[in-house]
């Protein structure tokens, strides 16, 4: 009896040592940040974190970035294949995630338009063409001035804004001659024109214009999902939207960030991913103003035109709005930076960083100790943006108190203008 005791012993020490000979044969999940072969590591912080690296596609950078140590992008480099490859973002930041500067190219390599911040909001901005050179001006976050000056100096256009008074005045300058100098109210009013080039507000042919509202009542909301870019056309509206095809290829909608603060917000904060990102987010669509002049009126401006069409444009733009959208958006974002290159690894921690975003939007299952010492492994980080100048450049969300606070603050403001949508002069 005693030996049958001995063996069973015996036994079962052979099968524990079995059994951890085999669990110490699984390969352990690898949470390096190495070189692939679309990724090349350049450089490293001392906590493993990335400080310099690259991205390729089909043999071509698609993006050469630099982060801080805490994870914050310093600099970004974003590159398109459409129409051919191209540098077409430049961004720089600092190390508290304020931007510091922007530059936008074209596909030919000409800088498109540039833009320089002061305190994490626009300072200057300028827009260049074959036709001039517009600079946007800004103070406490505010445009206060566009001026456009000619390729060949010959005309000055103008248009500067009073907040406080509630009136913009646009002044043209052709030749050393004042062609025009008139006050409107502060924001474009349905017939406003404007120059589709440089974005530039130009005068309102039609005088006391007629318009009718019409109330939509309309709401959307998504909640976060994977996506491959931190690209938010589809939950916002491009607030000055042309007559005219627009395709943007494989990049994002940098047309868009000439005049939508907010849509050049995110992409320069998030102008490359790891992987994905998490985004969601809802809009309310309250109505839209839309223009409703009569067949006399537009006679008359047509039959001006046509005698000066130069004229007319100098003065009036090439395009002017005819629909004036009114509502609220929102979206967050969770960004994830310095995954493990092993896709097992990565899965397992965007997997628990969706279980958190989850959690930080309805307060409904929190991270266990373990899933919480995955996450810090890298850098994760969830922000709220909205239609509310405190929300431009995004609001971090670390509870789900901060989120309901975020939510109640766009719930309890009222619509505002999100789009001014244009018509071609060809439609007159």
């Amino acid at each position: 009896m005693r030996i049958a005791q001995q063996l069973f012993i015996l036994l079962a020490i052979i099968t524990l040592l079995s059994s951890c000979e085999k669990e110490n044969d699984t390969p352990k999940t690898d949470y390096s940040i190495q070189s692939n072969s679309n990724f090349e590591l350049t450089s490293k912080h001392e906590n493993g974190w990335i400080k310099q690296g690259q991205y390729e596609r089909s043999g071509e950078p698609s993006a050469e970035f630099e982060y801080y140590a805490n994870g914050y992008i310093k600099t970004a480099k974003v590159y398109a294949s459409y129409p051919k490859q191209h540098l077409y973002m430049e961004v720089g930041r600092s190390e508290t995630n304020k931007p510091l500067w922007s530059k936008y190219y074209t596909p030919e390599g000409n800088l498109w338009f540039e833009t320089k911040y002061e305190n994490g909001f626009p300072l200057v901005k300028k827009i260049y063409s074959d036709k001039g050179t517009a600079i946007h001006s800004y103070t406490n976050a505010e445009l206060t001035s566009v001026e456009f000056t000619s390729a060949d100096k010959s005309n000055t256009t103008k248009t500067t804004y009073n907040k406080a008074a509630g009136t913009r005045n646009v002044s043209i300058n052709l030749s050393g001659q004042d062609i025009l100098n008139k006050t409107y109210p502060y924001q474009e009013q349905v017939g406003s024109g404007i120059y589709t080039g440089n974005h530039v507000p130009v005068a309102n042919p039609f005088g006391a214009t007629e318009a009718s509202y019409y109330t939509l009542n309309q709401s959307f909301s998504q909640s976060p999902t994977w996506q491959t870019t931190a690209n938010p056309i589809e939950f916002m509206y491009p607030f000055r939207l042309f007559d005219e095809f627009y395709n943007p290829g494989d990049y994002f909608a940098t047309k868009f960030a000439v005049s939508t603060e907010l849509y050049q917000s995110v992409i320069e904060q998030y102008p490359i991913t790891e992987k994905g990102v998490l985004i969601g987010g809802g809009s309310y669509q309250d109505g839209y103003q839309h223009f409703q002049n009569n067949w006399q009126v537009r006679d008359s401006l047509r039959k001006i035109y046509n005698e000066n069409p130069e004229l007319y444009k100098l003065k009036y733009g090439n395009e002017y709005v005819a629909k004036l959208g009114y509502g609220k958006m929102f979206f967050i974002i969770g960004a994830i930076r310095n995954l493990p290159t092993q896709n097992e690894a990565a899965n397992k921690i965007k997997k628990v960083a969706q279980k958190h975003m989850n959690n930080l939007i309805s307060g409904d299952q929190e991270l266990t100790t373990t899933e919480q010492g995955l996450l810090n492994k890298v850098w994760f980080e969830v922000k709220f943006f909205s239609t509310l100048k405190k929300h431009q450049n995004g609001v971090v969300i670390n509870s789900s108190q901060s989120y309901k606070n975020a939510i109640m603050e766009v719930n309890d403001a009222e619509p505002s203008l999100v789009q001014m949508k244009y018509e071609s002069l060809e439609n007159l």
